[in-house]
């Protein structure tokens, strides 16, 4: 008769729960065989904001992301929203 089989341990769920999760919440080694996924469970919690804009505008805006970062890739279009976002931010705070 074998010995009963050693497995990984379970995720203990209570990171689960966390409003502000990071990588490093995230223990059992399950989940973090790649990268990708790990990121992808702490990056669903982040806040969003989705905005229309016209088409006049979003072109300007586009052509202004071009001209700062050279390309408009996503991650371009996402890092000037975020620097506008965060210099409004610190402008009302300031007030």
């Amino acid at each position: 008769m074998s010995a009963a089989p050693k497995y990984r341990r379970q995720p203990s769920g209570e990171w689960l729960g966390f409003p502000e999760l990071t990588i490093e919440d995230i223990e059992p080694e399950a989940f973090k065989f790649t990268k990708h996924i790990a990121q992808s469970m702490v990056n669903n919690r982040k806040g969003r904001v989705y905005l229309l804009m016209g088409h006049d505008f979003n072109q300007r805006f586009l052509s202004a992301v071009r001209k700062k970062f050279g390309n408009i890739f996503a991650s371009n279009v996402e890092k000037a929203a975020l620097e506008a976002v965060r210099a409004w931010v610190e402008e009302v705070e300031a007030e």
